[in-house]
């Protein structure tokens, strides 16, 4: 099993940072487990036992069941592990890519987007306050923008709670309009 894992290992940490780069983290998450489930099936694994089963139709059966989840990043992925008789790590991929995921998510950026410049103390409890509440390190990038009006939006990945003017007058003239 180690030894299953230290192969795997650089394959989930060039999904993950491919994934990351691209802030796909979720369909890249979505995209393994499904090929982790499709390894884990009985007529898969023969498949992928069998000498005689060509690279090709091996190609053809993970691309027609993964069609939805397919890019070119992700259908080089497999391509790289079809090439390199590797399929049958994806279940240990999928999880190790699920490690690295949830790493990243302690370690967190938060931006906070306000009218005007926000005070160092204000930062800082602001940072402390986030951390604490999420159980997790961040990082904060402070944005400027004045067409937010007043108050602020703050995002994290793909969570944005926006307690800007503007977002709640926003929200007011779509209450008003239905």
């Amino acid at each position: 099993m180690a030894n299953l894992l230290s192969i795997a290992r650089p394959y989930a940490l060039a999904a993950f940072e491919t994934a990351r780069e691209a802030k796909e983290l979720s369909i890249w998450n979505d995209f393994l487990d499904v090929a982790a489930t499709m390894v884990n099936d009985k007529t898969v694994q023969k498949l992928l036992a069998n000498p005689f089963t060509s690279s090709e139709k091996l190609f053809e059966l993970f691309h027609y069941i993964l069609s939805s989840y397919i890019n070119t990043e992700r259908q080089n992925f497999l391509l790289l592990l079809i090439q390199n008789k590797r399929l049958g790590l994806l279940p240990e991929i999928s999880k190790l890519f699920h490690l690295y995921h949830a790493a990243f998510e302690k370690m967190s950026k938060v931006k906070i987007i306000t009218a005007i410049q926000i005070e160092k103390e204000y930062k800082e409890k602001l940072s402390h306050s986030l951390s604490k509440r999420m159980g997790s390190d961040i990082t904060l990038e402070c944005e400027i923008d004045p067409n937010i009006i007043g108050g602020a939006i703050i995002k994290l990945g793909d969570k944005v709670i926006d307690g800007s003017i503007r977002g709640q007058l926003n929200r007011l003239r779509e209450a008003l309009s239905s």
